[in-house]
């Protein structure tokens, strides 16, 4: 029960620790991106954050459970509930990804073996770690901790430097961004509406809706400081580091695993199909490892401005205002209308140009 209090900063802790080193070993020390970082993080991540967590008190369950219910209260297309399935398609991504960057890392130490014997091995690995639930997630936290420890203590922290910014590397920090925060993942949904769940259970529900706005802030202040810590620290230096690294994305796929086979087994809504679903994630997620990791970087950062952009359009255009104004419950109305333009206009637009950038 009280891990589950915390699961939301767990998640807000680990996924810029695991997933950053995938896209931050070219900028590492770049301060004019990391800059750029800071205010996609402020002008794209926060509002996405704030959009998925009134969504997750609104509906009071998981995602692919509560849009159809969402849809229906606003009376829009049923074309909208796609936006669930696209979070697992989205996290079975990042499980491939994650399977794929452990296997490199430990390649060195199995020899000759080949990469889909050793891909196989840690999926059966994942799975049997998928049981224990948050565990899982706070063993992937401390082992990146661990792993960052190392890599400074050998290499020391990144020397800082002013660079040329360009457009490409605006779209960098859009995707690092919206990567940071889960957008469109469903991972704070998922975790707020377990935790109103339990807090239903406990409390009878009382005053369990009210208080989205206040919940955003501790999330987004430990995405920031997650983020921090992987721009001061430069790519694994030892060969310690990256094992520790490559253990923690082991832990950390294990983890994600979890929550994609509970969502979709709640869709089922039969528990009998936990393992099922368990099994098919893992299978699915393996099929993305075997993807070369070139493509699957482009694969995660289209899913990643996809899913962000559907999830904008559905909180700020396709939701009724009365809906959401009071599953924020901000103090201000000034300020619910400074989200609402900001998730309506200033994150498609923000995405857009980030697009636009992967291109130029």
């Amino acid at each position: 029960m009280a891990l589950n209090r915390f699961q939301p900063l767990l998640i807000a802790g680990l996924l810029p620790l695991l997933v950053f080193a995938w896209f931050a070993k070219e900028v590492a020390g770049q301060m004019d991106f990391w800059l750029l970082w800071l205010v996609a993080m402020t002008l794209v991540g926060l509002p996405m954050v704030f959009a998925e967590v009134a969504l997750a008190h609104r509906s009071g369950t998981t995602p692919l459970v509560g849009l159809p219910n969402l849809t229906r209260e606003s009376d829009v297309s049923t074309v909208w509930r796609g936006f669930g399935w696209l979070t697992v398609a989205l996290l079975l991504t990042v499980v491939g990804h994650l399977l794929a960057s452990s296997a490199q890392n430990l390649q060195p130490l199995v020899g000759t073996m080949a990469t889909p014997a050793l891909l196989a091995i840690m999926v059966l690995i994942v799975i049997g770690l998928s049981f224990t639930k948050h565990l899982a997630g706070w063993l992937a936290f401390g082992l990146a901790i661990v792993a960052l420890g190392l890599n400074v203590s050998q290499s020391g922290f990144a020397i800082w430097q002013m660079t040329n910014t360009s457009l490409r590397e605006w779209s960098l920090a859009v995707v690092l961004a919206l990567v940071c925060v889960g957008a469109g993942t469903g991972l704070f949904w998922h975790s707020r509406a377990n935790q109103i769940l339990l807090s239903d259970t406990e409390k009878s529900g009382k005053d369990n809706k009210a208080v989205a706005s206040r919940y955003v802030l501790p999330i987004w202040c430990f995405q920031m400081v997650g983020g921090a810590l992987v721009a001061m620290t430069l790519s694994p230096a030892s060969n310690l580091s990256a094992i520790a690294y490559a253990l923690a994305m082991l832990a950390g796929s294990a983890y994600l695993l979890h929550i994609v086979s509970e969502q979709l087994s709640l869709k089922l809504a039969k528990t009998r199909f936990s393992f099922l679903a368990l099994v098919i994630t893992a299978v699915v997620g393996l099929g993305f490892a075997l993807i070369p990791t070139a493509f699957l970087n482009q694969l995660l950062i289209l899913l990643s401005l996809i899913t962000a952009v559907w999830l904008a359009i559905f909180a700020g255009w396709q939701m009724k205002i009365s809906h959401l104004r009071k599953s924020l419950n901000f103090g201000s109305e000034a300020v619910y209308n400074i989200w609402r333009i900001g998730v309506r206009i200033v994150v498609p637009l923000a995405i857009l140009l980030a697009i636009v950038g992967l291109f130029v």
